[in-house]
């Protein structure tokens, strides 16, 4: 790929956000403190799947400071969800996991709310109960949605002879029965992988407030948009919200729908996320928080404890993998058939996919050439804390078992994973573009040392000798032998796609204000858009200043998800530069004395008559209010048939007498296109090597009878620096989609990680990791085996 010059793209330019993030000034939904506000906290079922008999509040309304408790009762019978709505906003008849709402307590202080949800009263009838989610779909199970096929958004498709199914997808090529009479060697396994948190820190948070937007100028919220920003006229009463909320279109189009409310009526606020990773794309308690403050006349606020926050919200997932291949003796793969189910949980509500499925079912060929090719995966309900998005949703699980189905598959026909995986890759890729596997999976071996010896080794030493060597399993008398492993993966994936708007202003001064209702969600988002923007109109980062504003400021803005950020917001503000270097042209003209002017990049030019840059221009040619120093730019990306290719390599040290793993080392290699910050990119790339980690190692909420018994996260185990090896990072230049052919790096680094560890631990424990995470017992276990 041949490498422009460029004076802003590919300089590692800090956060524009960072520093109101390390002063303390950003401003998140927690901080949002309105005069008369209420405090409101959820009282949450105990029971995993029970009958509501009754509900008493009297107890909880004598709580001094409670204004309000309200029931399923006291509030419309809604149902909530992102397509499927099957989720009742209070539950009035069944609860269907522990910590399923039943009833909301508001009041002056945070610890009188606290002290009148423990009194409420509600009594119960236990119902049956099930957890497992590949029991949940035998005849005879317990019926967790007996109305299920009346709710909104209900897949048509789904199997109706299968009973708790609520998503549904299938993918055929080719003759799957002919691939398997062909084949030499028919190898199947099944995989699993557990209920996980996205590890954010902020809880979900939100406040409501009734009444005029401009009563709410928070400092530091920038709670109205910038003057001039050509809104059309406004209700007068608006339901203004603050939430940690990474899609504030779909919050708002959401919320307006669950309150019977027009969506000019309610008005998203900006505000600082404190981490998302796929959870915060639901209204949450918004909906709730409405209710009180119409009943109340008062603004309220919802902070989920962190109790809460592990127990009752979106959650990544739990994975069933059976994958069965058909092989030729010379290693190829010429068949597939794969099994899926997805443990949603007690709601389908948080997936917005219409089949109320993950896009990860849609990864068991990979990168790899399978001509046969049989997929069926299922999202099934159980009595456990519904589950919805978390980065590269439902990828991650899918390629941990393609992965290591992968590796087995290698070891049956007796070749090297490495080899295995260059015979079966496809040389087109599924965008019908050149595959870029082969690089970055040769770049990720050769940089974890894939050449030298990988059989079994050891090395007995205390840890992280270089010097491993080939050996026995016994250890001499006082040492501690360490089994040495080495693993790879690899996944593809690619840029997302939606509408964006960019609204730009060139002052007097020579700055330039972006307008925006991109979410703030720490993913650097801004901080491109603003490089984007100086780079398009050749003034320095530092004279670009970007505003976020409200959704009334704007007509569509992009929401966070699918790595489509950069792409979508990238383009607007191209477009948007675009529009106003030919609208300013004329006064460059007019300013030196020519005809007609030119842009080089950096500014405009005429024959013979010099140059001029935008801040020269404005200074001496634009007034306020000028037309056309502003531009607004409403721009809708396109699916790309581009992809992008990530291989992950492992190296870990297993102890053979007490099953602990210790990972070493973590290679990452990725095609990537022009990096706009060279920081961000690295920061997404890390964070999601660490996530992969975490998947492999160390996340898991443990489910008693359904009951959460770690939901804090100092029993939560998400990976700290000491968990984290030396990472080395290939990047493989390729090209992209995105904004001067810029390729998305947000989702990729998060998923193949697990199946490269599961491999590495495998090569060194002789035997085959089947679930994640990786505990010590499941070593031990598959050691003994062998």
């Amino acid at each position: 790929m041949a490498t422009a010059t460029f004076t802003t793209i590919g300089k590692p330019v800090p956060r524009v956000e960072g520093p109101d993030k390390v002063t303390g000034a950003a401003r998140y939904s927690a901080d949002i403190d309105l005069p008369g506000m209420l405090w409101a906290v959820n009282v949450l079922s105990p029971h995993a799947h029970a009958r509501i008999l009754s509900i008493d509040t009297s107890r909880a309304l004598a709580v001094s400071g409670v204004h309000a408790v309200l029931t399923a009762r006291d509030i419309p019978p809604k149902r909530m969800g992102r397509h499927l709505k099957d989720q009742p906003v209070l539950c009035g008849d069944v609860v269907r996991f522990v910590g399923d709402k039943v009833a909301v307590v508001a009041a002056d202080t945070l610890e009188a709310a606290q002290e009148g949800a423990l009194r409420v009263e509600v009594e119960y009838e236990d119902l049956p109960a099930i957890f497992d989610p590949v029991a949940t779909m035998q005849h005879g199970a317990p019926i967790i949605h007996p109305d299920a096929r009346s709710y909104h958004g209900f897949h048509s498709e789904i199997p109706a002879d299968i009973p708790n199914v609520c998503g549904y997808r299938a993918h055929h090529q080719g003759d799957v029965a002919a691939g398997f009479a062909a084949a030499d060697l028919v190898v199947e396994h099944t995989f699993t992988t557990s209920l996980a948190h996205q590890g954010y820190i902020e809880p979900h948070a939100s406040v409501v407030a009734i009444a005029p937007s401009s009563e709410f100028r928070v400092p530091g919220s920038e709670s109205d948009p910038e003057p001039g920003t050509r809104n059309a006229e406004l209700p007068r009463e608006r339901v203004n919200v603050w939430a940690s909320n990474k899609v504030p279109y779909n919050m708002r189009s959401e919320l307006a729908e669950l309150i019977d409310r027009p969506e000019t009526d309610v008005i998203v606020q900006p505000i600082t996320v404190g981490g998302d990773f796929g959870s915060k794309g639901g209204p949450a308690d918004a909906q709730l928080a409405y209710h009180i403050a119409q009943r109340t006349g008062r603004p309220v606020k919802f902070v989920a404890s962190s109790q809460e926050d592990l127990t009752a919200t979106s959650h990544r997932h739990p994975a069933t993998v059976t994958i069965r291949s058909g092989l030729t003796r010379d290693g190829r793969i010429v068949a597939r058939q794969a099994r899926l189910i997805y443990n949603t949980g007690a709601y389908g509500s948080l997936k917005p996919n219409a089949d109320g499925m993950l896009n990860g079912s849609d990864h068991f060929a990979g990168p790899y050439d399978i001509p046969n090719l049989d997929v069926e995966a299922f999202a099934v309900y159980t009595n456990t804390p519904p589950s919805g998005y978390m980065r590269a949703p439902g990828h991650a699980q899918v390629i941990f078992a393609v992965e290591a189905h992968t590796d087995l598959l290698a070891r049956a026909v007796g070749m090297d994973p490495l080899d295995f995986r260059l015979r079966n890759l496809a040389e087109i890729g599924p965008g019908g573009q050149e595959s870029a596997a082969p690089q970055v999976l040769r770049a990720a071996a050769e940089a974890i040392g894939w050449n030298r010896s990988s059989e079994f080794r050891v090395s007995s030493s205390e840890f992280g000798e270089d010097d491993a060597q080939l050996g026995t399993r016994s250890a001499e008398p006082g040492t501690r032998n360490w089994l040495v492993g080495r693993g790879l993966a690899l996944a593809v994936r690619g840029t997302g796609v939606g509408e964006g708007t960019a609204d730009l202003t060139v002052n007097p001064d020579g700055t330039v204000t972006v307008l925006s209702c991109m979410p703030d969600n720490g993913t650097g988002a801004l901080t491109v858009v603003v490089q984007v923007v100086a780079e398009a109109l050749g003034v320095d980062v530092d004279q670009v200043r970007i505003v976020r504003a409200p959704t009334d400021a704007l007509p569509v803005d992009v929401g966070s998800g699918a790595s489509r950020m950069t792409n979508v917001a990238g383009h607007a503000a191209l477009a948007a530069c675009d529009q106003l270097r030919e609208q300013l042209a004329p006064l460059a003209a007019t300013m030196l004395g020519a005809e007609t002017v030119i842009w080089n990049g950096s500014a405009w030019v005429a024959d013979g008559r010099g140059a001029v840059t935008l801040p020269e221009l404005a200074v001496e040619m634009i007034e306020p209010g000028d037309n056309a120093a502003h531009a607004r730019v409403t721009l809708a990306q396109t699916r790309s048939p581009d992809r992008g290719y990530g291989a992950q390599a492992a190296e870990v040290r297993v102890d053979p007498e007490t099953g602990e793993v210790r990972l070493t080392k973590m290679v990452v290699a990725h095609d990537v296109g022009t990096i706009i910050n060279p920081l961000g990119h690295q920061g997404q790339i890390d964070g999601g090597v660490v996530q992969g980690i975490g998947l492999a190692l160390s996340e898991q909420l443990v489910l008693d009878e359904g009951r959460v018994t770690n939901p804090n996260l100092a029993e939560y185990k998400l990976p700290t620096s000491q968990d984290v090896p030396e990472l080395i990072t290939v990047n493989v230049p390729t090209g992209g989609p995105g904004p001067f052919n810029a390729k998305a790096i947000g989702e990729l680094p998060s998923v193949p990680g697990a199946g490269a560890i599961a491999n590495a631990v495998a090569d060194a424990a002789g035997g085959p990791i089947t679930h994640l995470p990786i505990t010590a017992e499941r070593v031990l276990a598959t050691i003994e085996s062998q």
